[in-house]
């Protein structure tokens, strides 16, 4: 299924971007996924507790998915229904794919889902080319974020 890109184009996501609150960064993640279409790849990066699932979660709330969206540090990867699919990865505890299983990624990164990777930088060689949008979190203090989006394409 492809779904055309449905608002903005993503050149207009206001970046860098702060916010305040944790509904905050869900909205700001609700306002890219808007930019999406079935088969994008977003990188998303930042320290432990910058916000990564948290700004996840309102792009897949925006993209339809309806069910618990929480991360996938121990199982590496979510796949959740909605108008679009999602796939939700988490490479966090991969460390690099060297060791891993080639096919490792490939369930979760299809032409008919839009995927989210939390700590991609395990997976630069296989994502870098496949990548759309990168997004980095920094944590500035209680619940307040900073957010950078970049357009590789």
């Amino acid at each position: 299924m492809t779904s055309p890109r449905a608002q903005a184009p993503l050149e207009s996501f206001p970046t860098p971007a702060e916010t305040a609150r944790a509904e905050q960064t869900e909205a700001a993640g609700a306002r890219l996924a808007a930019t999406l279409r079935a088969g994008d790849v977003v990188l998303v990066a930042g320290e432990l507790g910058a916000g990564k699932t948290t700004f996840v979660r309102g792009a897949c709330r925006a993209l339809g998915v309806t069910g618990p969206v929480t991360s996938p540090t121990f199982t590496i990867g979510q796949r959740y229904d909605g108008d679009v699919p999602v796939s939700h990865l988490d490479l966090y505890r991969v460390g690099a794919l060297g060791g891993e299983d080639p096919g490792l990624l490939e369930d979760y990164l299809t032409p008919d889902r839009v995927a989210f990777v939390e700590w991609p930088d395990a997976a630069l060689a296989v994502l870098g080319e496949r990548a759309v949008v990168r997004v980095r979190l920094a944590h500035l203090g209680g619940d307040r974020r900073r957010i950078e989006v970049v357009l590789c394409r």
